[in-house]
């Protein structure tokens, strides 16, 4: 008959349990986040504290530590890791720390629900959440993250009101069948994207070669991605991180886009590149037919201003629903965006 009262407080001390962890997120001025790092990838993070999602600049972050106890010390502040020195931000080095000690160098590429995937030597590799307990940006360094404590009894299971409260977890319930508690799942609804950030309107080009969106009352600069060429045997294509653009717009007869260049600069070296999306990663599609190739959308390149600098005006009409980038011929830059579909009747 005692089997029963242990078995309900051993539940209610992993349910209990569950609260006590968070992905701690210490930023270069010191402040830290706790909740769940939902997604993230070369440019920004998105944090889940609370009922709310923030977007965070990837390049403000110092450290990232996955699944830190809150029973435990809490996480070193940013003051107690090693500074990192004054570097441009898209060279910064990366260090990510395994659960069982061991560390590599390289990039991070992307976040998701269930793996980091991190740049080693130009290869894209793939780690599961559940074996990472850290990165690092810089040249800071992390100390091992804090071990995990045994659940707690029901009497101690919650911790104290003055204690950081990370992102409500959902409860592990047993099924009917009295299968073992499943972990919830945190991948995002089909065809979702992470809560963009308000993008920046422009009244001129900021940059020379950049890409920016004309929306009818002003610029808004595209998202920019470094894509890394696979090749195999024959096939070849180009992959960037993150399943879809943050810069959204909606399909239309025509989309304008901006280009700034210097005089002599061919714009028509910018082609219009249609992407798809595969494991959480965009990527070029393939031209349809023996020679392959890649896929590329029409514009129409016209003279938009003449002076010392050129600025262009390059039209995609009947751009459909999807995910694109321009790029210029001789770079990896991508200047990436996506197309929603219309909505009915329109």
């Amino acid at each position: 008959m005692r089997r029963i009262p242990l078995l309900i407080l051993w539940q209610f001390g992993l349910m209990a349990g569950s609260l006590l962890f968070a992905d701690v997120l210490t930023l270069k001025d010191g402040r830290q986040i706790s909740g769940l790092v939902e997604s993230g990838n070369i440019q920004e993070l998105h944090i889940k504290v609370g009922d709310q999602s923030q977007t965070v600049d990837i390049h403000e972050v110092q450290a990232i530590q996955f699944g830190v106890s809150l029973s435990a010390p809490p996480p070193p502040k940013a003051a107690d890791i090693a500074p990192a020195a004054p570097e441009p931000a898209p060279a910064q080095p990366n260090t990510l720390f395994l659960s069982d000690g061991t560390h590599v160098a390289g990039r991070l590429w992307s976040i998701d629900a269930a793996n980091l995937h991190y740049l080693v030597n130009n290869q894209l590799q793939h780690y599961p959440r559940r074996d990472v307990s850290g990165v690092t940006f810089g040249n800071a360094t992390l100390p091992p993250p804090p071990e995990r404590s045994a659940p707690s009894p029901a009497t101690s299971a919650q911790p104290p009101a003055s204690a950081v409260q990370p992102a409500r977890a959902p409860t592990l319930a047993r099924s009917s069948s009295g299968a073992p508690p499943q972990p919830p799942t945190l991948a995002r609804p089909s065809g979702s994207v992470p809560p963009p950030a308000s993008p920046r309107v422009l009244s001129q080009p900021e940059e020379i070669g950049a890409v920016y969106f004309w929306n009818g009352k002003g610029l808004i600069p595209l998202e920019v991605n470094q894509a890394v060429e696979h090749k195999s045997g024959s096939t070849e294509y180009f992959e960037m991180p993150g399943p879809q653009s943050r810069i959204r717009m909606t399909e239309a007869e025509s989309l304008v886009f901006i280009l700034r260049l210097p005089k002599g600069v061919d714009p028509a070296r910018y082609s219009l590149f249609a992407l798809e999306t595969v494991n959480g990663s965009r990527r070029t599609k393939t031209r349809a037919g023996r020679r392959g190739g890649l896929m590329t959308w029409p514009v129409d390149i016209k003279i938009n201003d003449e002076t010392s600098l050129i600025t262009y005006a390059l039209t995609a009409r009947d751009l459909p629903a999807g995910e694109y980038s321009f790029s210029p011929a001789d770079s990896n830059d991508g200047y990436c965006f996506g197309v929603d579909p219309s909505p009915p009747g329109q």
